[in-house]
Protein backbone atom coordinates (compact mmCIF):
# COMPACT_ATOMS: atom_id res chain seq x y z
CA UNK A 1 0.00 0.00 0.00
CA UNK A 2 3.02 2.50 -0.70
CA UNK A 3 0.34 4.06 -3.07
CA UNK A 4 -1.38 5.09 -0.23
CA UNK A 5 1.08 6.83 2.03
CA UNK A 6 2.23 8.70 -0.61
CA UNK A 7 -0.93 9.93 -1.05
CA UNK A 8 -2.08 10.53 2.46
CA UNK A 9 1.89 12.48 2.41
CA UNK A 10 0.67 14.74 -0.33
CA UNK A 11 -2.68 15.36 0.58
CA UNK A 12 -1.36 16.04 4.05
CA UNK A 13 1.60 18.93 2.45
CA UNK A 14 -1.80 20.56 0.76
CA UNK A 15 -3.61 20.77 3.76
CA UNK A 16 -0.96 22.52 5.78
CA UNK A 17 -0.03 24.66 2.60
CA UNK A 18 -4.07 26.17 2.37
CA UNK A 19 -3.88 26.42 6.22
CA UNK A 20 -1.40 29.23 5.44
CA UNK A 21 -2.79 31.56 3.47
CA UNK A 22 -1.05 34.87 4.60
CA UNK A 23 2.19 33.46 3.53
CA UNK A 24 4.44 36.11 0.52
CA UNK A 25 5.48 35.18 -2.32
CA UNK A 26 5.28 31.25 -2.80
CA UNK A 27 5.53 29.84 -6.46
CA UNK A 28 3.85 26.62 -4.77
CA UNK A 29 0.86 28.58 -4.74
CA UNK A 30 -2.05 29.67 -7.06
CA UNK A 31 -2.89 33.04 -5.01
CA UNK A 32 0.21 35.01 -5.77
CA UNK A 33 -0.23 39.12 -7.07
CA UNK A 34 2.07 40.52 -9.39
CA UNK A 35 1.96 44.08 -10.18
CA UNK A 36 4.13 46.33 -13.31
CA UNK A 37 5.84 49.46 -12.10
CA UNK A 38 7.36 51.99 -13.15
CA UNK A 39 5.47 53.11 -16.13
CA UNK A 40 2.47 54.95 -14.76
CA UNK A 41 -0.06 54.65 -17.20
CA UNK A 42 -2.62 56.31 -15.18
CA UNK A 43 -0.04 59.56 -14.31
CA UNK A 44 -0.45 58.70 -10.18
CA UNK A 45 2.03 56.52 -9.73
CA UNK A 46 3.32 56.31 -5.87
CA UNK A 47 6.72 55.16 -4.56
CA UNK A 48 7.68 51.35 -5.27
CA UNK A 49 7.53 51.42 -1.19
CA UNK A 50 4.02 51.78 -1.49
CA UNK A 51 2.84 49.07 -3.31
CA UNK A 52 5.32 46.57 -0.99
CA UNK A 53 4.03 47.91 2.02
CA UNK A 54 0.80 45.62 0.87
CA UNK A 55 -0.08 42.44 2.55
CA UNK A 56 -1.70 41.22 -0.42
CA UNK A 57 1.18 42.38 -2.73
CA UNK A 58 3.74 39.20 -3.98
CA UNK A 59 6.12 40.15 -6.89
CA UNK A 60 6.52 43.71 -8.46
CA UNK A 61 8.07 43.97 -11.55
CA UNK A 62 10.48 47.31 -12.31
CA UNK A 63 9.32 48.35 -15.85
CA UNK A 64 11.43 49.49 -18.64
CA UNK A 65 14.82 48.81 -19.56
CA UNK A 66 13.69 50.35 -22.86
CA UNK A 67 17.03 50.30 -24.70
CA UNK A 68 19.59 47.00 -24.77
CA UNK A 69 22.62 47.61 -26.52
CA UNK A 70 24.92 44.61 -27.31
CA UNK A 71 27.94 47.17 -26.98
CA UNK A 72 30.19 48.79 -24.19
CA UNK A 73 27.09 51.13 -23.90
CA UNK A 74 25.06 50.63 -20.67
CA UNK A 75 21.44 49.58 -20.78
CA UNK A 76 18.95 52.29 -20.69
CA UNK A 77 16.70 52.33 -17.70
CA UNK A 78 13.08 54.23 -18.08
CA UNK A 79 11.21 55.39 -14.78
CA UNK A 80 8.60 57.58 -15.05
CA UNK A 81 7.68 59.87 -12.20
CA UNK A 82 6.07 59.20 -8.86
CA UNK A 83 3.46 60.97 -6.92
CA UNK A 84 6.88 62.40 -4.94
CA UNK A 85 8.53 63.73 -8.28
CA UNK A 86 11.03 62.38 -10.77
CA UNK A 87 12.13 58.95 -9.81
CA UNK A 88 15.22 58.84 -8.08
CA UNK A 89 17.39 55.38 -8.51
CA UNK A 90 18.85 56.07 -4.72
CA UNK A 91 15.54 56.05 -3.64
CA UNK A 92 14.29 53.26 -5.18
CA UNK A 93 17.16 51.46 -4.10
CA UNK A 94 16.11 51.74 -0.56
CA UNK A 95 12.71 50.57 -1.46
CA UNK A 96 13.70 47.66 -3.09
CA UNK A 97 15.64 47.16 0.46
CA UNK A 98 12.38 47.40 1.76
CA UNK A 99 10.67 45.18 -0.82
CA UNK A 100 12.73 42.57 0.35
CA UNK A 101 12.46 42.81 3.85
CA UNK A 102 8.72 42.66 2.93
CA UNK A 103 9.09 39.21 1.59
CA UNK A 104 8.95 40.25 -1.74
CA UNK A 105 10.13 39.30 -5.38
CA UNK A 106 11.21 42.24 -7.44
CA UNK A 107 12.29 42.01 -10.90
CA UNK A 108 13.64 44.05 -13.87
CA UNK A 109 12.16 44.39 -17.28
CA UNK A 110 13.82 44.60 -20.45
CA UNK A 111 10.90 45.69 -23.78
CA UNK A 112 7.67 47.17 -23.68
CA UNK A 113 5.54 48.71 -26.73
CA UNK A 114 8.68 50.60 -27.79
CA UNK A 115 12.15 49.50 -29.71
CA UNK A 116 15.87 49.70 -28.98
CA UNK A 117 16.15 46.56 -27.24
CA UNK A 118 16.41 44.00 -30.84
CA UNK A 119 18.90 41.08 -30.52
CA UNK A 120 20.93 41.07 -33.58
CA UNK A 121 23.14 38.37 -33.21
CA UNK A 122 24.31 35.64 -31.12
CA UNK A 123 27.47 37.63 -29.87
CA UNK A 124 24.64 40.85 -28.79
CA UNK A 125 23.21 38.06 -27.68
CA UNK A 126 25.76 36.72 -24.86
CA UNK A 127 26.98 40.48 -24.51
CA UNK A 128 23.14 42.24 -23.24
CA UNK A 129 23.29 39.14 -21.06
CA UNK A 130 26.61 40.03 -19.57
CA UNK A 131 25.40 43.62 -19.22
CA UNK A 132 21.97 42.96 -17.61
CA UNK A 133 24.37 41.16 -14.96
CA UNK A 134 27.01 43.31 -14.40
CA UNK A 135 24.12 46.22 -13.96
CA UNK A 136 21.33 44.68 -12.38
CA UNK A 137 22.04 41.52 -10.55
CA UNK A 138 25.35 39.66 -9.67
CA UNK A 139 28.30 41.15 -11.40
CA UNK A 140 29.74 44.54 -12.02
CA UNK A 141 30.48 45.32 -8.59
CA UNK A 142 33.82 46.74 -9.00
CA UNK A 143 33.30 50.10 -10.64
CA UNK A 144 33.50 49.04 -13.98
CA UNK A 145 29.47 49.22 -14.82
CA UNK A 146 27.03 52.05 -14.09
CA UNK A 147 24.31 50.06 -11.42
CA UNK A 148 21.37 52.48 -11.09
CA UNK A 149 20.67 50.89 -7.77
CA UNK A 150 23.91 49.99 -6.53
CA UNK A 151 25.16 47.39 -4.87
CA UNK A 152 21.80 45.85 -4.87
CA UNK A 153 20.76 43.02 -6.74
CA UNK A 154 17.50 42.29 -7.96
CA UNK A 155 15.66 39.00 -7.96
CA UNK A 156 15.91 38.54 -11.82
CA UNK A 157 14.98 39.23 -15.22
CA UNK A 158 11.61 39.72 -16.85
CA UNK A 159 11.77 40.06 -20.71
CA UNK A 160 8.32 42.08 -22.36
CA UNK A 161 9.83 41.73 -26.05
CA UNK A 162 7.23 43.57 -27.89
CA UNK A 163 9.68 44.26 -31.11
CA UNK A 164 10.26 43.68 -33.75
CA UNK A 165 6.53 43.19 -34.66
CA UNK A 166 5.53 40.09 -35.79
CA UNK A 167 9.17 38.47 -36.01
CA UNK A 168 10.46 35.73 -34.09
CA UNK A 169 12.95 37.11 -31.89
CA UNK A 170 15.90 34.49 -32.93
CA UNK A 171 18.28 35.29 -30.54
CA UNK A 172 16.62 35.30 -26.95
CA UNK A 173 16.65 31.78 -26.32
CA UNK A 174 21.15 32.92 -26.43
CA UNK A 175 20.58 35.33 -23.81
CA UNK A 176 18.72 33.24 -21.51
CA UNK A 177 20.98 30.69 -21.73
CA UNK A 178 23.87 32.56 -21.03
CA UNK A 179 22.38 34.49 -18.38
CA UNK A 180 21.34 31.31 -16.65
CA UNK A 181 25.19 30.57 -17.36
CA UNK A 182 26.33 33.43 -14.94
CA UNK A 183 23.42 32.53 -12.65
CA UNK A 184 24.89 29.04 -12.45
CA UNK A 185 28.44 30.15 -12.15
CA UNK A 186 27.86 32.35 -9.76
CA UNK A 187 26.11 30.17 -7.64
CA UNK A 188 22.93 32.58 -7.54
CA UNK A 189 22.47 35.64 -4.57
CA UNK A 190 25.14 35.00 -1.96
CA UNK A 191 25.03 31.66 -2.90
CA UNK A 192 22.15 30.61 -1.86
CA UNK A 193 19.26 32.05 -3.26
CA UNK A 194 18.79 31.57 -7.02
CA UNK A 195 17.84 34.13 -9.71
CA UNK A 196 14.76 34.04 -11.61
CA UNK A 197 13.92 34.44 -15.54
CA UNK A 198 10.50 35.40 -16.62
CA UNK A 199 8.52 36.84 -19.68
CA UNK A 200 5.56 38.39 -20.31
CA UNK A 201 4.41 37.12 -23.40
CA UNK A 202 1.34 37.99 -25.62
CA UNK A 203 -1.68 35.76 -25.30
CA UNK A 204 -1.95 34.37 -28.64
CA UNK A 205 -0.11 30.43 -28.65
CA UNK A 206 2.92 30.71 -29.36
CA UNK A 207 3.42 34.42 -29.63
CA UNK A 208 5.50 35.05 -32.38
CA UNK A 209 7.94 37.43 -31.18
CA UNK A 210 8.74 34.20 -28.01
CA UNK A 211 7.85 31.13 -30.46
CA UNK A 212 11.85 30.24 -30.42
CA UNK A 213 12.48 30.59 -26.83
CA UNK A 214 8.95 28.25 -25.97
CA UNK A 215 10.69 25.98 -28.54
CA UNK A 216 14.41 26.21 -27.67
CA UNK A 217 15.42 23.37 -24.86
CA UNK A 218 17.77 25.92 -23.49
CA UNK A 219 15.03 28.66 -22.48
CA UNK A 220 14.46 28.34 -18.63
CA UNK A 221 11.33 30.31 -17.39
CA UNK A 222 9.90 30.08 -14.12
CA UNK A 223 7.12 32.11 -14.73
CA UNK A 224 5.29 33.89 -17.60
CA UNK A 225 2.95 36.67 -16.82
CA UNK A 226 0.46 36.13 -19.96
CA UNK A 227 -1.06 39.65 -21.02
CA UNK A 228 -4.09 38.76 -21.71
CA UNK A 229 -5.33 41.78 -23.14
CA UNK A 230 -5.19 44.11 -26.64
CA UNK A 231 -5.61 40.70 -28.18
CA UNK A 232 -8.41 38.38 -29.14
CA UNK A 233 -7.79 36.31 -27.02
CA UNK A 234 -8.81 37.89 -23.87
CA UNK A 235 -10.90 36.55 -20.93
CA UNK A 236 -13.61 39.34 -22.33
CA UNK A 237 -13.66 36.91 -25.58
CA UNK A 238 -14.51 33.96 -23.50
CA UNK A 239 -14.72 31.52 -27.11
CA UNK A 240 -11.06 32.21 -27.52
CA UNK A 241 -9.54 32.85 -23.96
CA UNK A 242 -6.74 29.99 -24.10
CA UNK A 243 -4.94 29.74 -20.99
CA UNK A 244 -5.57 26.49 -21.22
CA UNK A 245 -3.35 26.08 -24.91
CA UNK A 246 -1.01 28.07 -22.55
CA UNK A 247 -0.99 25.05 -20.17
CA UNK A 248 -0.70 22.34 -22.02
CA UNK A 249 2.55 24.03 -22.88
CA UNK A 250 3.85 24.13 -19.43
CA UNK A 251 2.97 20.58 -18.44
CA UNK A 252 4.15 18.66 -21.69
CA UNK A 253 6.89 20.86 -23.79
CA UNK A 254 8.04 23.32 -21.04
CA UNK A 255 11.95 23.10 -20.31
CA UNK A 256 10.85 24.15 -16.16
CA UNK A 257 8.55 21.79 -15.72
CA UNK A 258 7.29 23.56 -12.85
CA UNK A 259 6.86 26.70 -14.79
CA UNK A 260 4.09 29.10 -13.34
CA UNK A 261 1.64 30.83 -15.05
CA UNK A 262 0.15 34.04 -14.51
CA UNK A 263 -3.54 35.77 -15.92
CA UNK A 264 -1.93 39.45 -17.27
CA UNK A 265 -4.50 41.98 -16.99
CA UNK A 266 -5.28 45.74 -16.84
CA UNK A 267 -6.00 46.96 -13.73
CA UNK A 268 -8.30 49.50 -15.66
CA UNK A 269 -9.87 49.79 -18.71
CA UNK A 270 -7.93 52.72 -19.61
CA UNK A 271 -4.99 50.44 -18.63
CA UNK A 272 -5.01 48.52 -22.30
CA UNK A 273 -5.54 50.60 -25.51
CA UNK A 274 -6.63 47.65 -27.31
CA UNK A 275 -9.19 46.13 -24.77
CA UNK A 276 -9.22 43.40 -22.92
CA UNK A 277 -10.03 45.08 -19.58
CA UNK A 278 -13.03 42.73 -17.33
CA UNK A 279 -14.58 44.10 -14.36
CA UNK A 280 -12.89 42.79 -11.28
CA UNK A 281 -15.72 40.64 -10.27
CA UNK A 282 -15.60 38.48 -13.26
CA UNK A 283 -11.56 38.46 -13.46
CA UNK A 284 -11.95 36.86 -10.25
CA UNK A 285 -14.66 33.73 -11.14
CA UNK A 286 -12.47 33.35 -14.12
CA UNK A 287 -9.43 32.90 -12.21
CA UNK A 288 -11.67 30.44 -9.74
CA UNK A 289 -12.48 28.41 -12.43
CA UNK A 290 -9.18 28.41 -14.44
CA UNK A 291 -7.97 27.23 -10.81
CA UNK A 292 -10.52 24.80 -10.71
CA UNK A 293 -9.43 23.45 -14.06
CA UNK A 294 -6.15 22.89 -13.50
CA UNK A 295 -6.35 21.81 -9.86
CA UNK A 296 -8.87 19.07 -11.10
CA UNK A 297 -6.29 17.46 -13.14
CA UNK A 298 -3.58 16.71 -10.38
CA UNK A 299 -2.82 13.47 -9.08
CA UNK A 300 -2.31 14.18 -5.34
CA UNK A 301 -0.78 10.88 -4.78
CA UNK A 302 1.94 11.84 -6.65
CA UNK A 303 3.25 13.90 -4.51
CA UNK A 304 4.41 17.79 -4.68
CA UNK A 305 7.38 16.99 -7.13
CA UNK A 306 7.89 18.23 -10.26
CA UNK A 307 5.70 17.13 -13.36
CA UNK A 308 6.97 15.65 -16.24
CA UNK A 309 6.53 15.24 -19.79
CA UNK A 310 4.48 11.94 -19.07
CA UNK A 311 2.67 13.79 -15.82
CA UNK A 312 0.01 15.84 -17.61
CA UNK A 313 -1.41 16.81 -14.23
CA UNK A 314 0.76 19.45 -12.66
CA UNK A 315 -1.14 23.10 -12.15
CA UNK A 316 0.78 25.76 -13.69
CA UNK A 317 -2.05 28.42 -12.41
CA UNK A 318 0.75 31.14 -10.52
CA UNK A 319 -1.66 33.99 -9.73
CA UNK A 320 -2.95 37.85 -11.89
CA UNK A 321 -0.35 39.84 -13.05
CA UNK A 322 -1.88 43.55 -13.58
CA UNK A 323 -0.93 46.46 -15.46
CA UNK A 324 0.33 48.65 -13.95
CA UNK A 325 0.50 49.45 -10.13
CA UNK A 326 -0.48 52.78 -10.89
CA UNK A 327 -4.39 51.94 -11.25
CA UNK A 328 -4.52 49.49 -8.49
CA UNK A 329 -5.62 50.52 -4.86
CA UNK A 330 -4.77 48.45 -1.76
CA UNK A 331 -8.52 47.58 -1.40
CA UNK A 332 -8.15 45.92 -4.68
CA UNK A 333 -5.11 43.87 -4.32
CA UNK A 334 -6.41 42.72 -0.63
CA UNK A 335 -9.31 41.67 -2.61
CA UNK A 336 -7.76 39.70 -5.52
CA UNK A 337 -5.29 38.12 -2.32
CA UNK A 338 -8.48 36.92 -0.76
CA UNK A 339 -10.51 35.63 -3.27
CA UNK A 340 -6.90 33.54 -5.07
CA UNK A 341 -6.16 32.21 -1.99
CA UNK A 342 -10.27 31.05 -1.30
CA UNK A 343 -10.75 29.37 -4.50
CA UNK A 344 -7.16 27.83 -4.74
CA UNK A 345 -8.24 26.24 -1.07
CA UNK A 346 -11.71 25.37 -2.40
CA UNK A 347 -10.13 23.43 -5.70
CA UNK A 348 -7.44 21.93 -3.83
CA UNK A 349 -10.05 20.49 -0.77
CA UNK A 350 -12.38 19.34 -3.95
CA UNK A 351 -9.65 17.33 -5.96
CA UNK A 352 -8.43 16.11 -2.80
CA UNK A 353 -11.75 14.66 -2.41
CA UNK A 354 -11.56 13.50 -5.60
CA UNK A 355 -8.63 11.87 -5.08
CA UNK A 356 -9.59 10.27 -2.08
CA UNK A 357 -12.48 8.94 -4.45
CA UNK A 358 -10.35 7.61 -7.09
CA UNK A 359 -7.91 5.76 -4.25
CA UNK A 360 -10.50 4.16 -2.54
CA UNK A 361 -11.84 2.85 -6.07
CA UNK A 362 -8.23 1.85 -6.63
CA UNK A 363 -7.70 0.32 -2.80
CA UNK A 364 -11.22 -1.64 -3.54
CA UNK A 365 -9.81 -3.18 -6.82
CA UNK A 366 -6.42 -3.93 -4.91
CA UNK A 367 -8.65 -5.83 -2.28
CA UNK A 368 -10.15 -7.61 -5.17
CA UNK A 369 -7.44 -8.71 -7.05
CA UNK A 370 -5.89 -9.54 -4.08
CA UNK A 371 -8.41 -11.79 -2.96
CA UNK A 372 -8.81 -13.84 -6.36
CA UNK A 373 -5.11 -14.23 -5.85
CA UNK A 374 -5.82 -16.03 -2.80
CA UNK A 375 -8.44 -18.22 -4.20
CA UNK A 376 -6.16 -19.05 -7.05
CA UNK A 377 -3.44 -19.94 -4.32
CA UNK A 378 -6.02 -21.77 -2.42
CA UNK A 379 -6.86 -23.73 -5.64
CA UNK A 380 -3.26 -24.42 -6.57
CA UNK A 381 -2.46 -25.94 -2.97
CA UNK A 382 -5.54 -27.78 -3.78
CA UNK A 383 -4.44 -29.25 -7.24
CA UNK A 384 -0.69 -29.57 -5.83
CA UNK A 385 -1.85 -32.09 -2.35
CA UNK A 386 -3.91 -33.91 -4.45
CA UNK A 387 -1.26 -34.13 -7.08
CA UNK A 388 1.35 -35.09 -4.87
CA UNK A 389 -1.50 -37.42 -3.02
CA UNK A 390 -1.74 -39.45 -6.74
CA UNK A 391 1.92 -39.16 -7.31
CA UNK A 392 2.15 -41.01 -3.34
CA UNK A 393 0.06 -43.72 -4.41
CA UNK A 394 2.21 -44.49 -7.66
CA UNK A 395 5.40 -44.45 -6.08
CA UNK A 396 3.94 -47.10 -3.37
CA UNK A 397 2.40 -49.00 -5.77
CA UNK A 398 5.79 -49.11 -8.45
CA UNK A 399 7.77 -50.26 -4.84
CA UNK A 400 5.37 -52.99 -4.30
CA UNK A 401 6.11 -54.24 -7.96
CA UNK A 402 9.19 -54.37 -7.41
CA UNK A 403 9.77 -55.55 -4.22
CA UNK A 404 6.72 -57.08 -3.21
CA UNK A 405 6.06 -59.23 -5.92
CA UNK A 406 9.30 -60.93 -6.34
CA UNK A 407 9.40 -62.04 -2.67
CA UNK A 408 5.49 -63.39 -2.72
CA UNK A 409 7.09 -65.51 -6.15
CA UNK A 410 10.01 -66.89 -4.11
CA UNK A 411 8.12 -68.01 -0.84
CA UNK A 412 10.12 -65.37 0.82
CA UNK A 413 6.98 -63.46 2.04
Amino acid sequence: MAFVQKYLLALAVSVLSISNLTCGYDLGRADNVALYWGQSSQGTQEPLESYCARESVDIVIISFIAQLVGNEKAPVLHLASTTNGPTNPAEVAEDIKYCRSQGKKVLISIGGAGTGYELNSPAEATAAADQIWSTFLGGGKGGSYQRPFGDIELDGVDLDIESPVGQPGEYWPIFIDHLRSLYSNEGGRDGKIDYLITASPQCPFPDVIFSPALKDKRSWFDMLFIQFYNNHCTPSNRDSFNFNEWAEWARSASLNPTVKLFLGAPASPNAANAGGYVPLPDLLTLAAETIEDCENARVFWRGTGAATASNSTYNPFGGIAFWDASWTTSEMTATVKTSLSASWARAAAAASVNGMKRLSRRATAVVKQATVAVSAVAAARQILSRGLLACHRVYVLLVCRRVCTPLVRSGGW
